[in-house]
C-alpha cells in the first residue's frame, strides 16, 4: 500500500469509526441500546465502503476485496456481531463500553479480511489460464544456477539431458548453465559437455540474478529453473513443463507433503528454514502458499520475460518477489508436490538468510508503494481462455 493510499485508509478508518461511535451515543437516549448499536454499524459500513472506493486506490493487490462489495459487508456483518456481543456483556452501555466493541470488531475485521484476501488470491489463481500458446522456437529451456560447482557440474548437465532426451527430441530443449561468477571453471565444465549453453557472470550475483539472467536468455516456450545439486530431479522438471503445457502461467515445486519427502540432515535443515520463511512471508504475500523456497520453479516464456524483466531482487528471497508479483498481475498458480533426492549439504544459513529475508521484505513493500511493479509499463500477456479452463 502507498503511504498516500495508507493515509487514505486510516482516515476513512478513522472516520467510519466516528461515525460508528457518535450514530450509537446519540440513538441510544431514545432506542434499546441493540438498536441504536445496529444502526450504528450500518451507518459506519456505508459510510466505510463508499469512502473507501471513491477515496483509496482500488488497483492495490492488498485492497481486493474494497472491490467486492459482499466480501466487504460479510467482514462488517462478522465485526458488527461481534461488536453487538461484546457491548452486551456490559450492564452500563455507556461510550466506553461501546468504545471496547469497536476496538473488539476491529481485530475481527483485520482477521477476517486477511482471510478474505487469501480467498480472492486464491480464487484468481485456481484454474489454468489457457492463454494463447507462446511462439518460442523450443518447447522447453531449464536454467541451472550454478556458483562453484565445477567438479559436479557436467554430471549434473549429463543427467538432465539424458532423461530429457527421452522424452523430447534434442533439438526441442536447451540446458543453461548459469555460472554465478565462481571464479573456478564452472562455465567451462558446463561447455565442455556439449550439451549446455553456459552464461558466465561477471561477478557473483546470489541466486535470484542466476537465475534471471537464465530466464531471460533462454528459448523455450516453458523455461523451468532447478538447483545444479539436482535435489528435484529431471522427472520433476518434465511434470513442471507438463502444467505449463496445461496452461498454468506459472507452476512451482512444494515440499511440504511428507508422503513424497526423504529427508536427510540437509534436507531438514531446508525443511525448517523453508517453513520459517514461509510464516515471515504471509506479512507481504497474499495466498497461503505450502512453499516459496522450493529450488524448482515453471513458467510460460511471455510470463517469465514479465516477471523477471522487472524483478530486482538477487538474493535467496528472490523467490518471494516472485511470488508478489504474481499475485499482484493476477497470473495463475499451481503448487505441485515434488519428490525430494538426498543431498550431500545445504546452503541455508538460518540467522543470516532470516535477517536478509526481512530486509527484502522491506525492500519489495517499498518498491511496491512506489509503484515499481506497475504493469502499466509492461507488455500485455495474452488474455486468458476461461471458456477452456476447468
Amino acid at each position: 500500500m502507498s503511504p498516500r493510499s495508507l493515509r487514505f485508509f486510516i482516515l476513512v478508518a478513522l472516520l467510519a469509526t466516528a461515525v460508528d461511535l457518535g450514530t450509537y451515543l446519540i440513538l441510544s437516549t431514545s432506542f434499546r441500546w441493540w438498536a441504536a448499536d445496529v444502526a450504528a454499524l450500518s451507518a459506519a459500513a456505508v459510510v466505510g465502503i463508499s469512502a473507501h472506493r471513491r477515496f483509496t486506490l482500488r488497483d492495490d493487490p492488498n485492497l481486493r476485496w474494497i472491490q467486492r462489495p459482499s466480501a466487504f459487508i460479510s467482514s462488517s456483518v462478522l465485526a458488527g456481531l461481534v461488536d453487538l456481543g461484546v457491548l452486551g456483556l456490559f450492564d452500563d452501555r455507556n461510550w466506553l463500553a461501546k468504545a471496547v466493541a469497536i476496538a473488539a470488531a476491529a481485530c475481527v475485521r483485520a482477521v477476517s479480511n486477511r482471510w478474505i484476501l487469501f480467498s480472492i488470491v486464491r480464487g484468481e489463481q485456481e484454474q489454468p489460464a489457457r492463454r494463447a500458446a507462446p511462439t518460442d522456437p523450443l518447447r522447453l529451456s531449464v536454467v541451472v544456477p550454478a556458483y562453484r560447482e565445477q567438479e559436479r557440474i557436467a554430471g549434473t548437465v549429463e543427467r538432465l539431458h539424458t532423461h530429457l532426451a527421452r522424452i523430447l527430441p534434442a533439438t526441442d530443449f536447451e540446458i543453461l548453465v548459469v555460472d554465478d561468477g565462481s571464479g573456478d571453471g564452472t562455465a567451462d565444465a558446463a561447455d565442455a559437455t556439449g550439451l549446455a549453453r553456459a552464461i558466465e557472470l561477471p561477478e557473483n550475483l546470489g541466486k535470484g540474478g542466476a537465475v534471471r539472467a537464465g530466464m531471460l536468455a533462454a528459448n523455450g516456450r516453458s523455461r523451468v529453473f532447478l538447483d545444479a545439486d539436482l535435489a528435484y530431479g529431471p522427472p520433476e522438471v518434465i511434470r513442471i513443463m507438463g502444467e505449463l503445457e496445461d496452461g498454468w502461467d506459472v507452476a512451482v515445486g512444494s515440499r511440504h507433503d511428507s508422503r513424497l519427502m526423504t529427508h536427510t540432515g540437509a534436507g531438514l535443515v531446508r525443511d525448517i528454514g523453508g517453513r520459517l520463511v514461509n510464516l515471515a512471508t504471509m506479512v507481504l504475500l497474499l495466498g497461503q502458499y505450502r512453499d516459496t523456497q522450493a529450488g524448482i520453479k515453471g513458467f510460460r516464456s511471455d510470463v517469465a520475460e514479465l516477471v523477471f524483466s522487472s524483478s530486482r531482487l538477487n538474493g535467496f528471497s528472490f523467490d518471494i518477489e516472485i511470488f508478489h508479483l504474481v499475485e499482484r498481475w493476477r497470473l495463475t498458480l499451481i503448487e505441485v508436490p515434488m519428490t525430494i533426492a538426498e543431498t550431500e549439504r545445504s546452503t541455508v544459513k538460518i540467522f543470516s538468510d532470516t535477517a536478509e529475508l526481512f530486509a527484502d521484505l522491506g525492500r519489495i513493500r517499498r518498491w511496491s508503494a512506489r509503484g515499481e511493479y506497475s504493469e502499466d509499463k509492461l507488455p500485455a500477456l495474452p488474455a486468458p481462455n476461461t471458456a477452456e479452463a476447468h
